[in-house]
């Protein structure tokens, strides 16, 4: 209470007509004590308190820290969602390739295309049949007599048929006996 009557007599000699005249007045340091006696009453110690002070370093390293895992996590999920997406549009590649397949092999044309016409051998020898025959099938022909490798056939091979059709229709030859043991053609 005694600063706001000091307060109230230096507002009082301000106003009159000797204060304004008179140069001796020093009215700074009133001033000053009671804005800090404002402030404390009003903003309580906080304001004082943080004047002239820096943060603790620990608080600046825990600000960092969360803004890395923050930044970390946008990455991480930046990253997910495009390997989703990537994964997503493969599966739609995939479906879309096998429906295009099943489609192709569902028409008629599709069957009777280059790749599956017949191929006619005329006077070839057994080994270039069997040759072809077994890179298509994905065998190997193994020969017990070399003398059968130099059979000449006229032959037409239709790539429709399984490969025990054919070894049955080459069995039908008397000089050629041929038998399969999973992927090997034993030729005798």
């Amino acid at each position: 209470m005694e600063s706001n009557d000091k307060l109230e007599q230096l507002l009082k000699q301000m106003y009159t007509q000797e204060a304004l005249h008179d140069e001796d007045i020093d009215t700074s340091d009133i001033i000053d004590e009671e804005w800090v006696k404002f402030e404390a009453e009003h903003f309580g110690d906080q304001r004082s308190e943080r004047k002239g002070k820096k943060l603790p370093f620990h608080k600046i390293a825990a600000m960092f820290v969360g803004l890395l895992m923050l930044s970390g996590i946008a990455y991480a999920t930046v990253h997910i969602i495009r390997s989703q997406q990537t994964a997503n549009s493969r599966q739609e590649t995939v479906a879309t390739t096998n429906t295009q397949r099943s489609t192709l092999d569902a028409r008629p044309e599709a069957k009777d295309s280059a790749l599956m016409k017949p191929i006619v051998y005329e006077d070839a020898e057994l080994t270039t049949i069997l040759d072809d025959i077994a890179t298509f099938y994905q065998v190997e022909p193994v020969y017990r007599n070399e003398a059968t490798k130099h059979i000449r056939l006229y032959f037409t091979w239709d790539k429709k048929q399984t490969i025990d059709n054919i070894i049955d229709t080459f069995n039908k030859f008397e000089r050629i006996n041929i038998t399969r043991y999973d992927k090997i053609l034993i030729v005798e």
